[in-house]
């Protein structure tokens, strides 16, 4: 306890011995104490050094204390997951706010009566819809028309839909399976989405199976879709979200005068599920 107040009397969080520039105090606030959160945490831990950003997770007793500490104009919050962000945004006032693990859509939903938002900043982890097809029809050529299965809350924040995209909502009232059963009638491949009306632990498997016996391959948005068996998954991993935030504050620090952006991340990877492709007689290529 000691160490821990003594290095929250530091001033200014340093990037480094060689660097000139300086970070207000930091705090980690994550959704949950969680392995995919630690993985995030850690490349800021190891990269902003003198102290490294507190780590605290929500559902800790003392998450009130530090978020009210860390409330001030020379501090800096690192929200890592949507449930951080809400619990920051009901707390705090002063602090500048860069959020990590977190869509678009949900960074969206959540800052959607604030008035003003200058001091909310964020990498979103999905990419945008039009470049993960890009990227998709580089490693399968043979894919031309795509379809996506979605939710009408999901709908309702997604307008600009590509032209090679056709796009089935799934009705409540109805089984989840039946949209993809449509979609994959249409398309050459369905390509999922950050919806967890959708894609969730409970229907990964029944949604992975029908597809499966339909033989239409699915472009996956998460680890937990490429887990699930996704002939091919675009994403961008905690650690990978980590390090592009530390790149971030230390390229804009410091930021007092120029706001960090809100942005998609420009990291990602891309994971090829080489049994299910052979399974379904399609042809992956490496660019």
């Amino acid at each position: 306890m000691i160490l821990l107040l003594w290095a929250l009397s530091w001033p200014m969080l340093t990037l480094g011995a060689d660097s000139p520039s300086h970070l207000p105090r930091t705090l980690f606030l994550a959704s949950e104490d969680s392995l995919p959160h630690q993985q995030a945490y850690a490349p800021l831990r190891q990269g902003l050094s003198h102290p490294a950003p507190l780590f605290v997770a929500i559902t800790s007793p003392e998450a009130q204390h530090w978020l009210h500490h860390f409330d001030c104009h020379q501090c800096l919050i690192i929200t890592s997951g949507p449930a951080a962000l809400k619990k920051t945004l009901e707390t705090t006032r002063q602090a500048q706010v860069l959020s990590i693990m977190i869509t678009m859509n949900q960074h969206q939903q959540l800052l959607q009566h604030l008035d003003h938002n200058e001091r909310f900043a964020a990498l979103f982890m999905d990419l945008p819809l039009t470049q993960r097809l890009e990227i998709a029809k580089q490693h399968i050529p043979m894919l031309r028309q795509f379809t996506m299965v979605t939710s009408p809350q999901d709908q309702a924040h997604r307008m600009d839909w590509p032209d090679n995209l056709t796009v089935f909502i799934h009705d409540p009232k109805q089984h989840l399976l039946e949209p993809f059963i449509h979609a994959a009638r249409h398309g050459d491949a369905i390509v999922t989405q950050p919806d967890r009306d959708i894609y969730n632990a409970k229907t990964l498997i029944s949604i992975m199976m029908t597809t499966y016996r339909l033989g239409i391959p699915l472009i996956g948005h998460s680890e937990a879709l490429h887990r699930a068996g996704a002939m091919l998954s675009i994403y961008a991993d905690p650690e990978m979200l980590g390090k592009e935030a530390l790149a971030l504050l230390r390229e804009q620090a410091p930021y007092t005068t120029q706001p960090l952006p809100q942005r998609h991340t420009t990291r990602y990877q891309v994971v090829i599920n080489h049994q299910m492709a052979r399974s379904l007689q399609i042809h992956v290529e490496t660019p």
